[in-house]
């Protein structure tokens, strides 16, 4: 099977030379390669579950890295990896039973300025968020900034709700954009 995409900088511009990698439960790298010329990849992979496909250039100096999730490569997928100065890490969607017809979707943001600055906690204190359920845009209903232990001290972290598409009761990808002060930005991708 064929998993495949472009590594891309936050105005869809290729990025050359972005690592991909397919990375076990663990974080151990399984798979990897290197983005071409005009930012293509791709993988010729058993059919399977893979737990996470990260992409990433010149991390910590130039950008942080693009995260998707639960990849079930059933028959040729396309992943497209945009990545820059803010990270979506540990993204998670699920439903509230008996609640609104929408999902809630949590995630920590991270800044690379931030990370470079050495602060303990490098959640982004402004940005915007726009959700994807299944590739369409959806309303992002509610947003919650939380604060999460993290052994010694918290960080930021965000819990969002995000409408479901018109007549559609379950999700397959949600995928996830910020966008931080100076058009800093950030995506991650989740499916179910």
């Amino acid at each position: 099977m064929m998993l495949s995409g472009y590594t891309k900088d936050k105005n869809a511009n290729p990025i050359a030379g972005a690592n991909v990698y397919i990375m076990s439960e663990r974080f151990e790298p399984l798979h990897q390669t290197v983005s071409d010329g005009e930012g293509f990849y791709s993988f010729d992979l058993p059919a399977g579950k893979y737990k996470y496909l990260v992409a990433v250039k010149d991390y910590g100096e130039k950008y942080l890295e693009y995260w998707c999730e639960n990849i079930d490569l059933d028959g040729d997928k396309t992943v497209d990896a945009r990545f820059d100065t803010l990270e979506v890490y540990g993204l998670n969607v699920f439903r509230v039973m008996g609640g609104h017809p929408a999902l809630m979707v949590y995630f920590r943001p991270m800044s690379l300025e931030k990370f470079r600055a050495g602060e303990a906690d490098i959640c982004p204190e402004n940005m915007s968020i726009r959700a994807f359920v299944n590739g369409g845009e959806v309303a992002v209903l509610e947003t919650n900034r939380v604060r999460e232990f993290a052994g010694d001290q918290s960080m930021g972290a965000y819990l969002i709700q995000a409408a479901l598409p018109e007549g559609v009761n379950e999700w397959e990808r949600v995928d996830v954009e910020i966008t931080g002060d100076g058009g800093a930005f950030g995506m991650a991708t989740i499916f179910a």
